[in-house]
């Protein structure tokens, strides 16, 4: 469902082409990804990585456009470290003495920015290896410029759903708005059936 088709059924499902509603109805869309990226973040279209250089005797890494860190892993002498989460008091009596070198073993979840999500490596690097975030962060929404994304060719339903439940709020539809409550909750109980069954292996799962 792109874009233009899913103005369109907006409208027709609650039956309303007022000017209102014509002009909110892009907020409306970008609210609805919103709600579906927040209960349902491990979607294969949320799932992104960074790669780069660590700096030595720098610790903090800024993440650009993460919401939620899944792992963070680093490459020393072509092996792959995947580092431990910890709060940010645990990496501080962990190496209090941040000007002292060596290899990573663990990271933290610092704070969040306008640039993005910032961890914090301990030990704090001493060579300059490579190393790698995965994370979950929103896919580029539906508009105008945007007439596709994965949401809209995937999950037509969720995201039909999601945004009928938003412009029943909108319009303050007492009527309809648990009816589109339950269907986006079914819908969102259904996609977390196939995403249990996406990420685990069937033989391991007896799916």
């Amino acid at each position: 469902m792109n874009y233009t088709a899913l103005v369109s059924n907006i409208q027709n499902f609650v039956e309303d082409d007022s000017t209102e509603l014509s002009n909110s109805i892009p907020t409306i869309i970008a609210q609805a990804e919103e709600m579906i990226f927040q209960r349902l973040p491990s979607l294969p279209c949320y799932r992104k990585t960074t790669t780069g250089t660590l700096v030595v005797g720098t610790a903090d890494y800024t993440v650009a456009t993460a919401r939620m860190i899944r792992q963070v892993s680093v490459t020393s002498s072509s092996n792959v470290i995947f580092l431990d989460h910890r709060i940010d008091s645990y990496l501080r009596d962990y190496w209090p003495n941040s000007s002292t070198t060596s290899t990573p073993r663990m990271y933290s979840t610092k704070n969040a920015t306008t640039s993005g999500t910032v961890i914090t490596l301990a030990p704090t690097p001493s060579a300059t290896l490579s190393y790698a975030v995965d994370f979950a962060a929103p896919e580029t929404g539906l508009s105008s410029s945007n007439a596709n994304n994965w949401i809209g060719d995937n999950a037509e339903h969720l995201l039909l759903t999601a945004a009928l439940y938003e412009t029943s709020a909108f319009l303050k539809a007492s009527e309809t708005l648990n009816l589109y409550k339950t269907k986006f909750d079914e819908s969102v109980a259904l996609f977390q059936q196939e995403m249990s069954r996406n990420y685990n292996a069937e033989y391991n799962g007896g799916i």
